[in-house]
């Protein structure tokens, strides 16, 4: 297979946004990881683009939409949509890589988006990732069933979890959002140790059908456990998610899974969601499943 990676101005590729998010993220995401790797694949790449099976359209569209005040309104928009057409030679062989909640908030035809904050747009999902966490040298003993820290007002799925578990001692579900590691964590109240503490890791949806923290879960060797309507652990045909991770739906669900967890089997596909976290998921990794994906399109 041979990808031509489309000539996009510089302005839609801009250098830095003005804010951060997750707190701790360093200023750099899947949009950029991706075409720094692809530039490598030499054996991928082609100049000419009648040649090429696939059209890359390069765009980071979270700093692009972050820096037009989160698109709020559509600022921003038109103009990057007036850019990009310029681009694009045929939308049938594009493909394009995104981060912001709902994609690319382009109208590209036929471009395939692969998105990591899939709301209602059609995508094929892809992890959405961000800055690793410090954690302790050593393994901590699991204290918790299960833990939750982050905003409840971005799904009511979130509020509903907070409510039923509000008085459980052994499912923690905490306001706030996850701090860096630092010299706090013998306090056992801050992200990193609570979810390091725990056999499963909850990562509701939230604005849009995934959450960092599943990948953050993973990250620290917990099984995470996504909840929400859409199953959107990405590349499915390659990646057995059910060795690694849960998947429930509801609140309802998340409760039959917690009150029959099997202890062992949680720590076990917590060591292996690490795994799969460091080779073949992070930055730089998870990128060969793009191409995988692309092979098997429309098959």
């Amino acid at each position: 297979m041979k990808v031509y990676i489309l000539n996009t101005p510089a302005i839609v590729k801009p250098s830095q946004q003005v804010v951060a998010y997750p707190a701790h993220n360093k200023d750099y995401g899947i949009e950029q990881d991706f075409l720094i790797w692809l530039n490598k694949q030499k054996h991928f790449l082609t100049d000419d683009p009648n040649a090429a099976d696939w059209h890359y359209l390069p765009v980071y569209y979270t700093r692009w939409h972050i820096n037009h005040s989160f698109a709020a309104n559509g600022q921003g928009v038109a103009e990057l949509q007036s850019l990009v057409e310029k681009v694009i030679i045929d939308d049938a062989k594009t493909f394009t890589i995104s981060q912001f909640d709902a994609g690319t908030l382009l109208d590209l035809g036929r471009t395939v988006d692969f998105n990591a904050g899939r709301t209602i747009n059609q995508c094929i999902d892809i992890p959405l990732l961000c800055s690793a966490h410090r954690k302790p040298p050593v393994p901590l003993k699991k204290q918790f069933l299960a833990t939750f820290n982050g905003a409840f007002d971005t799904h009511p799925i979130r509020e509903e979890m907070r409510l039923k578990y509000q008085d459980s001692n052994d499912i923690i579900v905490g306001g706030g959002l996850p701090t860096r590691f630092y010299r706090r964590w013998f306090w056992g109240k801050s992200f990193n140790v609570n979810v390091m503490k725990s056999y499963v890791a909850l990562s509701p949806r939230g604005t849009n059908c995934t959450s960092f923290r599943f990948f953050e879960a993973m990250q620290m060797g917990t099984a995470p456990c996504l909840i929400g309507d859409i199953d959107v652990r990405p590349f499915k045909k390659f990646i057995p998610w059910d060795e690694m991770s849960y998947y429930v739906a509801s609140v309802d669900e998340l409760e039959h899974l917690l009150k029959n967890l099997d202890k062992d089997e949680a720590i076990a596909k917590g060591k292996k969601a690490f795994q799969y976290w460091r080779n073949e998921l992070y930055y730089q990794k998870w990128c060969k499943y793009v191409i995988k994906e692309l092979e098997h399109y429309n098959q």
